[in-house]
């Protein structure tokens, strides 16, 4: 018989070192952003698959699509009028519709992101598994980004099409801006995450996004009207004061407001505006990400419970 040598056995670790390891792993920042990361990953996922199977996704578009054409066709009655025969950044007021039509969807899309499912009693089967509020908002802003994208791809080209039939090719400009466009839509994410984390009801958190939009629209067209008084009206210094609060909000909101975010970034880059741009650009990132943590704290603070 040979004899056979068995290699010796590994020394057994103590109870309190076994218990102490994995509770390390946990401990450690690297892993539970790995694990964030992950669980960003498969709910975005979803979000996306609901998306891409949905209507609305394909009726934006659409809008886009149709509010481009018109467009178009109204510079080219005005081209025709002038006599001019030139266009200045041909393609910018259609871009810009596309890109405005596609930042209101986003913003209506993230108001019912949390609030729907908290409704539905989702959420709370959702946070069984290993998702926190973190994860919970950057997964809605990953697949708000990639539903952005979908938009301006299935919206961009066509324009672009159109554009050359109508002989107005796509300025090349433009390009920057639509490149920096996503980071200036971030805002209109996170204000609806925002809403929807904070309202207590899906009907409730429309009626937040519907106000919030209403206001947004009443300080433009307001202040536009009251810049509209002649100075020789006797209502002209009577109005002093309300024509300087819609100023400053008007102002204010050329830097909060994601719509205006979007008009002044491809207005930057149509005029060659690198820095411009760039400041626009920062802005949409600091405001999305002042909000994004809104939504977080509103998360935490409102729970998963209808």
């Amino acid at each position: 018989m040979k004899a056979t040598i068995s290699p010796p056995a590994a020394p057994s670790a103590s109870p309190a070192s076994s218990s102490a390891a994995p509770r390390g792993a946990i401990a450690r920042p690297s892993s539970l952003w790995a694990l964030r990361w992950r669980v960003m990953i498969e709910v975005a996922r979803q979000e996306l698959r609901d998306a891409i199977f949905g209507w609305p996704l394909y009726l934006t578009a659409a809008a886009a699509v149709l509010a481009g054409a018109v467009l178009v066709y109204n510079q080219l009655r005005s081209v025709a009028q002038s006599g001019l025969g030139i266009v200045s950044c041909a393609l910018f007021s259609p871009l810009l519709a596309a890109a405005s039509l596609a930042a209101l969807f986003l913003a209506a899309w993230s108001t019912l992101a949390i609030a729907r499912p908290r409704d539905q009693g989702a959420l709370r089967v959702l946070f069984f598994g290993p998702v926190d509020a973190v994860g919970l908002v950057g997964a809605h802003l990953l697949a708000a980004l990639v539903v952005y994208g979908l938009i301006l791809l299935m919206a961009v080209p066509l324009l672009a099409l159109l554009g050359l039939i109508a002989n107005l090719p796509l300025s090349a400009a433009l390009l920057p801006g639509l490149i920096a466009s996503p980071m200036l839509v971030l805002p209109a994410v996170g204000i609806g995450l925002f809403i929807s984390a904070i309202a207590p009801s899906g009907r409730s958190a429309l009626l937040l996004f519907v106000i919030v939009l209403a206001f947004i629209v009443a300080v433009q067209i307001g202040y536009s009207a009251l810049l509209q008084i002649p100075p020789t009206s006797r209502y002209y210094d009577a109005l002093l004061f309300l024509r300087e609060t819609a100023r400053v909000l008007r102002d204010a909101l050329q830097w909060l407001s994601p719509l205006a975010l979007l008009s002044g970034g491809l207005d930057a880059a149509c005029r060659g505006g690198t820095r411009e741009l760039g400041l626009q650009t920062l802005a949409g990132l600091g405001g999305g990400a002042a909000w994004s943590a809104l939504a977080v704290w509103a998360v935490r603070r409102r729970g998963v419970l209808p």
